[in-house]
């Protein structure tokens, strides 16, 4: 009974290190997340396999430079992508990396409802619907996004991966009004850091457009052939690996800079659930408070 005892508690320990005794499930160039037995926590880069008289391990790149581990020094690898699942957008601006098998269900302001899927790494769909109340249906948004990201390119020095890629939406302010952008954007990806740069361009069926909600409507200016940039960042806490910054900048018309938008906050991220609370801040002037949650259960 007591072996049995001992067994049963120790099982758990021992399946722990069995993964780590070939490293099978390590691969080289891919970056993963490394607890180890000392309760450390360790992001970095695998370069290569190594081996020598204490055993075999990895030698791995991170933000403070090259560094190395053994296999028995390992409690857990996860790979950086299914870590941190949202490294594809931002608060609403699409980054370059695609959406891959990080497959998810989103909601907006707590009434625009959206989904996002991954085909391969290099082909993203996001698409999604308004449930805004005392709306008709012919007055509800609606918006679907196609994305085709390029392979990455790796660097060994300032960062550690650039993103290319291009894309197009189209969406509905009420039933009448489209709204059609082409565009490209490119991310570099540093060890806690992203940052995307974008440019767009509109086209469409005209410049003026009345927005109706309810019995309520507004007259929008935004003339085709307009083009427009955007920035993004997205900043982990240092210290701190569920806390993310996070931001954007818009101009949705060049040629008139007061037709910009700033977009501030924090994320809140676990492997399966994403959070996201700030204020956007337009040049009319007002400030909107912005809450997003995503849910990725695969």
């Amino acid at each position: 009974m007591k072996k049995l005892l001992i067994t049963f508690f120790l099982l758990p320990l021992i399946s722990s290190f069995a993964f780590a005794i070939d490293g099978k499930s390590i691969e080289i160039g891919k970056c993963y997340i490394f607890r180890l037995t000392t309760g450390d926590v360790i992001e970095g880069m695998v370069q290569s396999f190594e081996k020598d008289e204490d055993g075999e391990g990895i030698s791995f790149e991170s933000e403070i430079g090259v560094g190395s581990l053994y296999f028995f020094q390992i409690v857990e690898a996860i790979e950086c992508s299914k870590y941190y699942k949202y490294s594809h957008k931002y608060f609403l601006l699409p980054t370059a990396v695609g959406i891959g098998k990080n497959h998810f269900v989103g909601l907006l302001e707590m009434f625009f409802l959206y989904a996002g899927t991954g085909i391969t790494d290099y082909f993203s769909i996001t698409a999604g619907r308004s449930l805004l109340p005392f709306a008709y249906s012919n007055q509800q948004i609606s918006l679907i996004n196609v994305k085709g990201s390029l392979p990455k390119v790796e660097f060994e020095d300032i960062f550690r991966e650039l993103h290319l890629a291009f894309g197009g939406n189209i969406g509905f302010a009420n039933n009448n009004n489209r709204f059609i952008h082409f565009y490209g954007v490119a991310t570099a990806l540093f060890f806690k850091t992203s940052l995307s740069a974008s440019l767009f361009y509109k086209m469409g069926t005209g410049d003026l457009y009345t927005i109706r909600y309810g019995v309520n409507s507004i007259d929008v200016n935004y003339p085709d052939g307009s083009f427009g940039i955007a920035l993004g960042v997205d900043s982990r806490l240092p210290n701190y690996r569920e806390i993310h910054i996070i931001g954007e900048l818009w101009n949705i018309d060049v040629a008139r800079p007061t037709n910009s938008g700033l977009f501030i906050g924090l994320r809140f991220a676990n492997a399966h659930f994403c959070s996201d609370f700030g204020i956007a801040w337009f040049t009319q002037p007002f400030v909107v408070p912005i809450v997003n949650f995503v849910w990725t259960p695969f």
